[in-house]
């Protein structure tokens, strides 16, 4: 008896010591795991005229710059879950505008800044190949820069916005194809900055960017 007395105390230290150790472990991981506060989303300036038209009324036009808009916020916050970049942006792009900071930052880089959302010139709408889909042609300038400033000289190329109608009537950027043989020489989008200013960006760990991941939104 007196040994089954001695050894219950023991015990029961033994199992407070174990579920405090476990307790203190994943307050650890779960401090870890905790995804830094984003900044409050910028506002947009168009600098001049703002685009209008009957294709900038466009739903689908509507959709791809808003899209433009948000790819450009989480690459300077290198944040790819924000809200406004899911409900615009299908998962192939999020995970593809990922890889430009990630490598930056492999190569001990500060990410590029972008001074504002990609600038945009639509040239067509037109049906995408089923229901529910679409295509947004236009001239795109790719800006981006160490230092966010605006570039003396914009050259704009090709592309093509394949977009998405979710079941939830979100409509969206899927994936982006060049197009070499449309013409944007004389192409002017029109430009428009992010206020405030974005910040050079202060992550230095390739485990501090927020990585897209597929969400309940997504198509499986």
């Amino acid at each position: 008896m007196g040994d089954a007395r001695t050894s219950r105390p023991r015990y029961f230290k033994a199992v407070a010591a174990s579920l405090l150790l476990v307790t203190v472990s994943g307050g650890l991981s779960a401090c870890r795991d905790e995804k830094r506060p984003a900044p409050p989303y910028p506002a947009v300036e168009w600098q001049g005229t703002a685009p209008s038209g009957p294709i900038e009324a466009d739903p689908w036009v509507m959709a791809a710059r808003k899209s433009l808009e948000a790819q450009a916020v989480a690459q300077n916050i290198t944040d790819f879950t924000l809200p406004e970049l899911v409900e615009t942006t299908g998962l192939e792009v999020r995970v593809r505008i990922s890889r430009p900071p990630l490598n930056d930052i492999a190569q001990k880089r500060r990410p590029d800044i972008r001074p504002g959302p990609d600038p945009f010139l639509p040239m067509k709408v037109q049906p995408g190949p089923v229901p529910g889909t679409a295509e947004v042609h236009g001239c795109l300038v790719r800006w981006a820069s160490e230092t966010g400033d605006v570039p003396d000289e914009l050259s704009a190329s090709g592309v093509m916005f394949r977009m998405e109608q979710l079941q939830g009537g979100q409509q969206r950027i899927s994936s982006v194809v060049t197009l070499p043989d449309l013409d944007c020489s004389a192409a002017e989008p029109p430009l428009a900055l992010f206020v405030p200013a974005p910040q050079p960006s202060d992550v230095t760990d390739a485990k501090d960017v927020v990585r897209a991941k597929r969400t309940d939104i997504d198509p499986a």
